[in-house]
């Protein structure tokens, strides 16, 4: 599964090809994006910012110069296998088109999501209300990270194992396996210590 640097990494190389430029073309194998392109085009309209939140990646996107529609993010999660990558156009693609989802074209870049299993359409008030995006933990890549808000909540986590406990994106997000086993293994805390051991535990 992408760790939350992964994340950080592909919102800022596709923030840097596609803020600020104009979606030329949109398509996608999910439903429910496609309506909401057939419903209020994303043809025309701008990306404004890209940003990675733990292991979410949200693309902004603003309102159509026409009236009739807002601004939307496209929310994606990568899961076990996904992965964004960004090309020039006419560019051959690293992988198949079969397992393309989300492909949206700008003049200069084509940016395609590869087998994203979680993608949807949020405007300002779904993405407040968002469960995942509004319950998640301190961001350890985040401009703003609360370290002190991060040890409370997993010394809050009881005797449940500091393994476990980080790797639980309401804790602290963008956490995953490497990462874990790798800190731990770097401060010399055993993966079963209770989480309210926390920072005594190194």
């Amino acid at each position: 599964m992408p760790e939350g640097d992964t994340i950080f990494r592909a919102a800022r190389t596709l923030h840097r090809a596609l803020a600020g430029h104009t979606i030329t073309r949109f398509s996608s194998v999910y439903p429910a994006l496609t309506r909401i392109d057939d419903d209020a085009p994303l043809g025309g309209r701008t990306i404004t910012s890209v940003e990675a939140r733990g292991k979410h990646l949200l693309m902004h996107i603003g309102p159509p110069a026409a009236p009739g529609g807002g601004a939307l993010t496209l929310r994606t999660h990568m899961r076990m296998s996904g992965s964004w990558h960004i090309y020039r156009p006419g560019e051959r693609w690293q992988l198949p088109a079969r397992d393309a989802r989300i492909v949206i074209e700008t003049a200069g870049f084509v940016a395609v999501a590869f087998n994203v299993q979680v993608a949807e359409f949020l405007d300002a008030r779904q993405i407040a209300r968002q469960d995942d995006l509004r319950r998640i933990g301190p961001d350890l890549l985040g401009v703003t990270f609360d370290e002190d808000e991060a040890v409370r909540r997993l010394q809050a986590r009881g005797r449940e194992a500091v393994a476990e406990a980080l790797l639980n994106q309401r804790v602290v997000s963008g956490i995953g396996n490497v990462y874990k086993s790798e800190v731990l293994f770097l401060e010399r805390v055993h993966p079963l210590t209770p989480s309210s051991a926390g920072s005594e535990a190194a």
